[in-house]
């Protein structure tokens, strides 16, 4: 009777003890993060200040890590990772995604030339933001967990050619990342455009394979473009890139209610910051350039606008092809006013 007795309560320990050691399995997963850049890189240290801040705001509850210079997937790779649930978490430039949901190509359309990049996220943080979001999220199966960071102004670069108008660009190869929008407003000022993946452009600049590229001011500081050539830059008052925040299905059902609304929270506060550095990294870099001898024009407020209606043909044409929304079209026209 006792020896029965001794071996039910001990059956108990080890129920209760089984227990206590199974709660872990049951919290979030790892969050692990793959960034396409190098570690000084702004959409890397986006992530890694991200992770800090979740750590610390989850008394350690929710823990990641980054894995930068695509040691896991490329940019234009991740994004299916994500979907597919081998990665947790990615920022995407939004043309990448422009293939997948074809609305995206309205943040690159000539309509919105001349906005700032203040009004551009107030935009994005609005309900031009909140549909997009649905859809991609509807397309992909991922979650889309808060605001985009800015990626900053998208400018022309060239080697050999100077950049002061809109006029030198007829004629030129210049090298985009993707999208039907980018790639119609290269052909609205009359170049052509070449898409091309951002690891192959440095040598093809060098080797005069394209005329110019499309990139941002930071890309061309961090991959020291100016070693291959680099020499004029242009900003014509288009394009400002955003990053997509994409999040696994797998991951955020591993979140509890509460920790998916502290996610959301630190991920917004960690944009809010993010932002504000980009506006001023812009500057930085721009005086860093100008000091190694790169040549860098604005067009003006009346030229810009110029083109913005020279465009408007190639703008029909990407609305009607990729068959944009009306309503998405509309928010951004409203957004504009």
């Amino acid at each position: 009777m006792l020896a029965t007795r001794r071996s039910g309560l001990a059956f108990c320990a080890a129920a209760v003890l089984s227990a206590f050691l199974a709660k872990p399995a049951l919290a979030a997963d790892e969050l692990v993060i793959s960034t396409a850049t190098p570690p000084h890189h702004m959409q890397t240290t986006t992530m890694t200040d991200f992770v800090a801040a979740l750590e610390e705001r989850s008394g350690g509850a929710l823990t990641g890590k980054v894995f930068d210079s695509s040691q896991l997937y490329n940019a234009r790779d991740v994004s299916k990772a994500v979907a597919r649930g081998d990665v947790g978490m990615a920022i995407v430039p939004s043309p990448y995604l422009s293939r997948i949901e074809a609305n995206i190509n309205v943040l690159d359309l000539p309509i919105l030339n001349g906005m700032t990049e203040d009004a551009r996220a107030a935009m994005l943080d609005g309900p031009l933001g909140t549909e997009l979001n649905k859809m991609l999220e509807a397309k992909m199966g991922v979650v889309v967990p808060g605001h985009w960071p800015l990626l900053g102004r998208v400018y022309y670069w060239s080697t050999a050619k100077p950049l002061t108008n809109f006029e030198e660009f007829v004629g030129m190869q210049v090298r985009i990342p993707g999208g039907a929008a980018p790639a119609a407003r290269v052909e609205g000022m009359g170049g052509v455009p070449v898409v091309m993946p951002g690891s192959d452009m440095p040598l093809a600049l060098q080797q005069g394979t394209v005329d110019a590229t499309m990139g941002s001011i930071e890309s061309v500081v961090q991959q020291k473009l100016t070693d291959v050539g680099v020499r004029y830059g242009f900003w014509d008052q288009g394009i400002v890139g955003f990053l997509v925040p994409i999040v696994s299905q797998k991951y955020w059902d591993s979140l509890t209610e509460d920790e998916k609304a502290l996610f959301t929270e630190v991920w917004n506060e960690n944009v809010v910051a993010q932002r504000a550095e980009a506006i001023a990294l812009d500057g930085e870099y721009r005086a860093t350039l100008e000091a190694l001898g790169v040549k860098i024009s604005d067009a003006s407020a009346e030229s810009a606008q110029a083109m913005r209606e020279q465009m408007m043909p190639q703008q029909q044409d990407v609305v009607s092809k990729y068959e944009l929304s009306a309503e998405i079209v509309g928010l951004a026209e409203a957004a504009v006013k």
